[in-house]
């Protein structure tokens, strides 16, 4: 069935207010929308926040807008050669009653697919191009921190590294967020700073799971897997350097092929972006991390009745104490 078309207007990465004409694919999920440009015919998603679920979950929007200060970020770093590896920041609507980013369109299939089921040439194209997309995330200062099947997809010749709404920027103090297997155990904690070993955890348990097919609670045994001995300290105390993994697999630095000059329109752009968010968030600190999912609905819980009604029985029953000695 095809969709009537509609305007949909918006701020480029550049900073520029457009309207396009757009055609909804139907879709079940609230979240995420695909979206075909009438004129061009291009395929882009639309990821936002319903009305309903941000009245009822506000963290909804920071996360929404911690991926898109990402994304600008990423194309200022990267400029107009951007990699295959993760999903291109097309523009976005903050300021409206549902907000929304838009992305470059998904690229191949989720990783759970494939599991067990890629062939030897596969299974070393998997880690080539998923550590090639944890350096050029930590060439741009970011860890990701939610590498795991549900945003790794594979289309048999390289990865997209989807979902940048928890990423935060290296040296940012760490929050817990994540869950064993695929999240590293400092992160997990939330203790110290975070860095790109916590990526190069997620993206070796993302490999380990797609290749062998198995699950596993906490650090994997390699001895038996030899495509993944590249990265058999990766689970360690010491974890190597991405770059070090790159080097064992005989992958050259992606960054080198990544034009060094950037573009001043996306600085420009990305510097207001981040002018207009300080200003709405009452100028807060210049770098703030991401608040959770996790630790927000751990903030956000109810206090339990009796917590609500304790001070006032407190209080009543000093009142009635006093009466009863002055009476």
């Amino acid at each position: 069935m095809r969709m009537e078309p509609e305007p949909l207007t918006f701020f480029t990465p550049d900073g520029d207010r457009v309207t396009w004409q757009v055609e909804v694919e139907p879709d079940l999920d609230p979240f995420e929308r695909r979206l075909t440009l009438v004129v061009q015919g291009t395929k882009i998603v639309q990821r936002r926040v319903p009305r309903a679920e941000g009245r009822d979950r506000e963290h909804l929007y920071e996360l929404l807008e911690n991926e898109a200060r990402m994304g600008s970020r990423l194309l200022a770093r990267l400029g107009r050669a951007y990699p295959v590896e993760l999903p291109r920041l097309m523009g976005y609507s903050l300021d409206v009653e549902e907000p929304f980013v838009l992305l470059s369109d998904h690229r191949g299939e989720p990783v759970t697919r494939f599991s067990g089921a890629l062939l030897i040439a596969e299974q070393r194209a998997l880690q080539e191009s998923l550590f090639r997309a944890v350096r050029i995330l930590s060439a741009c200062d970011i860890v990701h921190r939610r590498i795991d099947p549900g945003t790794v997809r594979w289309d048999g010749s390289a990865v997209q590294v989807t979902g940048l709404a928890h990423a935060t920027l290296i040296g940012s103090r760490r929050l817990r967020l994540g869950e064993a297997p695929y999240a590293a155990p400092d992160q997990r904690a939330g203790t110290g700073r975070a860095s790109t070993a916590d990526d190069l955890w997620s993206a070796g348990m993302v490999i380990y799971r797609t290749i062998t097919g198995r699950e596993v609670a906490d650090r994997p045994d390699l001895t038996a897997a030899p495509a993944l001995q590249p990265i058999h300290d990766v689970f360690s105390g010491r974890p190597p350097s991405v770059l070090e993994v790159l080097d064992r697999l005989r992958v050259p630095d992606p960054m080198q092929s990544i034009p060094v000059d950037q573009d001043l329109r996306l600085e420009e752009g990305r510097a207001a972006f981040d002018r207009a968010r300080e200003a709405k968030r009452g100028n807060e600190d210049e770098e703030p991390p991401p608040v959770t999912l996790d630790e927000r609905e751990t903030q956000d819980k109810p206090q339990k009745w009796w917590a609500r009604w304790l001070p006032l029985a407190v209080l009543l029953a000093f009142v009635v104490v006093v009466w009863m000695v002055i009476r």
